[in-house]
């Protein structure tokens, strides 16, 4: 069986990613795994609109708010898993998501990446693509895919 030392989880602080976090809980505390938490911040440079980039002066510090403000909530996601006993390292990265969580499971040698989903099935699946379809292409290890909480399987 491989050893599972590190869980690299991936956290937008949605109900998918919560759920996400809760399965990644029970897999590191089954096999003495510490966990990467992550949550990525998307650059401004690629928030930009059609008619140019959205940064104006009074936007210039929208990035580094984004940043604190997920700083935050992260540390407060990695300070629930340390008080149930993990080992717990919070990282915020900027740029494009998928990127950012293969960049992190390549660097932090990760043994498994652990993604939600949001299950969105029909046209919708094919407007906004899929990151965790992406992500299963990319990665480095394997990837566990955990469905939202309220995905049924009889969902068109």
């Amino acid at each position: 069986m491989p050893q599972v030392k590190k869980v690299l989880v991936a956290d937008d602080f949605s109900d998918s990613s919560r759920n996400a976090m809760d399965h990644a809980e029970m897999i590191a505390a089954k096999f003495g795994a510490s966990i990467d938490l992550i949550h990525v911040v998307q650059a401004t440079s690629s928030l930009a609109s059609p008619g140019g980039p959205l940064i104006t002066p009074g936007l210039l510090g929208r990035q580094e708010l984004m940043e604190v403000e997920a700083r935050a909530q992260l540390e407060h996601h990695a300070d629930e898993l340390r008080g149930r006993g993990l080992t717990v390292k919070p990282l915020v990265m900027i740029g494009d998501p998928l990127e950012c969580l293969i960049d992190a499971a390549k660097k932090g040698k990760a043994d498994l990446l652990v993604v939600g989903t949001h299950g969105r099935t029909g046209v919708a699946h094919l407007l906004l693509g899929s990151v965790a379809e992406s992500i299963l292409r990319s990665s480095p290890c394997p990837v566990l895919c955990v469905r939202h909480p309220t995905f049924h399987h009889d969902q068109k």
